[in-house]
């Protein structure tokens, strides 16, 4: 079948990270199977290098050649390009050049070459669906950069829907009211996809996300629900119901190097403190570690030498969670994952210390893992130790007491995704 006859085209630009794709990673499953053609566009050598580090989603983009196919158009000057462009025109929108002044026509000429430049860099397969019906995925950051106009006024037939680049809790107000019976309007052409309601009012700019044409779509996270994880659930059960028969306890690290919310010495002392308390707590063990997607320089590097127990894994969260005693989390959206797998997890962390993008609590700061109450918080060395001889004592247990009632609700938003994302398709015609 000739695909650009057809109107069952899915293009994917895949700009931050890894957790782009995961997030949406069940909805493309499910087109997929439905008989759409996934078109993959890595906007970034960081991107691409981050889904190719996860063997899950590696597998995933490469496992139906047929169907799937897979472009890359970054590199060093088109990054750079991007940067740049994207700068400018979010000064042009904030110092509200006018239409007839010079700056104006100055700017509008210089930004026409920067789509050019774009389009230029898309390969053929792609350009040519422009006017064809498509679906059309990308971060909801994407939002706020010249190209996602310009793919709108070129891919004009075209519906939109923009993603979470993790499946991160954004919301802080957990026990404000909101109207779980919200209507919306499916037949939008811009659809921003999040898990919860309080995520929106959370991340509004009263810009681009509040505009009327961008409707709000709250699925929850597709990678919760319980058809997507009922298979890892059985295999962590089965897995840590062996523990008995086994000599070491397998302990997953979900790590996060220094940049913007840890500095160096933070990020290599959560690694040394660490190792010690968990050598000192067993005689036999081994040390999975899963680095952050963003997580180039670490010193997990530097001592896998030194420490033949630590194993650097390139999978998966989830699978690898489902090889897992217990985990250690240094804040991270994973946590939930592992929770999900009923697998405990201990969130090694101080969110006064390092207080970027965590929820105020009084005078002090909380993370919102813990507000949920799915993970045993440690904020030092001392506490870990704790934690770790606590969840020994219980042969690893977790309980669901205390669990927030918003944890509760989003994921049972999670499990009805698919029913509320076919309205859209249905609306468009694609089904």
């Amino acid at each position: 079948m000739d695909v650009l006859k057809t109107n069952n085209n899915v293009i994917v630009f895949l700009s931050g990270s890894s957790g782009e794709l995961d997030w949406m990673l069940p909805i493309l499953d499910m087109l997929l199977k439905r008989g759409f053609f996934l078109k993959i566009v890595f906007l970034s050598r960081h991107c691409k290098q981050s889904v190719e580090n996860n063997q899950m989603l590696f597998e995933f983009i490469n496992k139906d050649e047929e169907n799937i196919k897979v472009f890359f158009i970054g590199g060093y000057f088109f990054e750079k390009i991007e940067r740049i462009s994207y700068l400018t025109y979010r000064a042009y929108l904030r110092f509200g050049f006018g239409k007839k002044s010079l700056l104006g026509f100055i700017y509008r000429a210089y930004e026409k070459i920067h789509e050019l430049i774009f389009f230029n860099s898309l390969p053929y397969e792609i350009l040519a669906l422009k006017d064809k019906k498509n679906i059309l995925f990308s971060e909801y950051p994407s939002l706020r950069r010249p190209r996602d106009k310009w793919l709108k006024q070129k891919f004009n037939k075209s519906i939109y829907f923009y993603c979470p680049h993790s499946p991160h809790i954004y919301a802080e107000k957990l026990d404000q009211k909101y109207n779980e019976n919200e209507t919306n309007d499916f037949n939008k052409f811009n659809f921003l996809l999040l898990g919860h309601p309080a995520d929106y009012f959370y991340i509004n700019d009263d810009e681009e996300l509040a505009k009327e044409s961008l409707e709000k779509l709250y699925l929850g996270h597709p990678k919760y629900s319980r058809g997507w994880l009922k298979e890892l659930q059985n295999k962590s059960i089965k897995f840590r119901s062996t523990f008995p028969q086994r000599d070491s306890v397998n302990i997953l690290i979900l790590s996060r190097g220094y940049g913007s919310y840890l500095d160096r010495e933070s990020h290599e002392n959560l690694v040394q403190t660490t190792i010690e308390n968990i050598h000192s707590s067993f005689s036999n063990y081994n040390l999975i570690v899963k680095k952050h997607p963003r997580e180039v320089n670490s010193h997990w590097d530097n001592l896998t030498n030194d420490f033949p127990s630590i194993y650097i894994k390139d999978e998966h969260i989830l699978r690898l969670a489902t090889e897992a005693d217990f985990v250690i989390s240094f804040w991270s959206s994973g946590a939930m994952d592992c929770f999900l797998l009923n697998v405990p997890v201990i969130e090694y962390f101080d969110p006064n210390k390092h207080s970027k993008q965590q929820v105020s609590e009084g005078n002090s700061h909380t993370t919102i893992y813990r507000k949920l109450n799915i993970v045993l918080s440690a904020s030092d060395s001392n506490e870990l130790r704790d934690k770790i001889s606590d969840l020994v004592k219980s042969d690893y247990k977790i309980s669901s007491d205390g669990i927030h009632p918003y944890y509760k609700a989003l994921i049972n938003r999670s499990d009805s995704w698919r029913e509320r994302f076919e309205k859209v398709l249905s609306s468009h015609g694609y089904i």
